[in-house]
């Protein structure tokens, strides 16, 4: 993969959107360009961490494995997301696995290559600081929303907040989000897709949404959020 690639893909990394072009080619020179196709794993839980991962295209499923085989999806990302920070933080073991949900290229910078660029760029350890934050309180979030909501809260609560982050949006104020199947859903959401598939129903018979298996389209903002 040639540089100018690598910088074309840093240039729509919302990530280092701030960082100057000596800091772009300090990450060119130490990354790696990978791609997979979907089902791969990128890294399995509890391989060595030793580096960070930069997602250019495609998606990537976040999940962990409990002692009985049990899969808990945590995350999908999408391009534009780190993945693997946790080779920052602990530096140990993966305490989850990636796995591609939809072909993707990627970028793998060692851990201390990493350690460096964010010496380099105390804006951009501030950002990676912030991240690391947000995705602690996610986890933190979700796991009090298993305790103290119902399922239906909890899909309708996942559906106003996919809905404010998206980008996706018309002139009509309509969102658009990308779509996920039932059984998605209901992992991301510690629910079952029979239930995903009965709060998205009455949804649409209500003019809330309406979705296909492309996407969800999020018809009146206003009468979801009250829900």
């Amino acid at each position: 993969m040639t540089r100018k690639t690598k910088l074309w893909y840093l240039n729509n990394f919302n990530f280092f959107s701030e960082l100057s072009m000596e800091e772009r080619t300090f990450i060119c020179q130490n990354t790696v360009m990978r791609s997979h196709q979907k089902g791969d794993t990128v890294y399995f839980q509890n391989d060595s961490a030793n580096s960070v991962y930069f997602l250019k295209e495609g998606k990537i499923n976040i999940t962990r494995f409990t002692r009985t085989g049990e899969e808990i999806l945590m995350a999908i990302l999408e391009k534009g997301e780190i993945f693997g920070e946790s080779s920052i933080v602990n530096g140990r073991k993966r305490k989850e696995a990636a796995i591609v949900e939809e072909d993707a290229t990627y970028c793998v910078m060692e851990e201390d290559k990493f350690k460096k660029l964010l010496v380099m760029c105390p804006s951009l350890s501030l950002k990676f600081s912030q991240l690391l934050e947000i995705r602690l309180e996610k986890a933190q979030k979700r796991l009090e929303d298993i305790s103290c909501k119902k399922n239906r809260e909890r899909i309708l609560e996942f559906l106003k907040e996919t809905a404010f982050l998206s980008s996706n949006k018309n002139e009509e104020g309509l969102v658009t989000i990308n779509s996920l199947t039932h059984q998605k859903i209901a992992q991301l959401t510690s629910t079952n897709r029979q239930e995903v598939s009965s709060v998205f129903s009455d949804l649409k018979k209500s003019r809330i949404i309406d979705y296909n298996r492309k996407s969800i389209c999020i018809l009146n903002i206003n009468k979801l959020v009250v829900l």
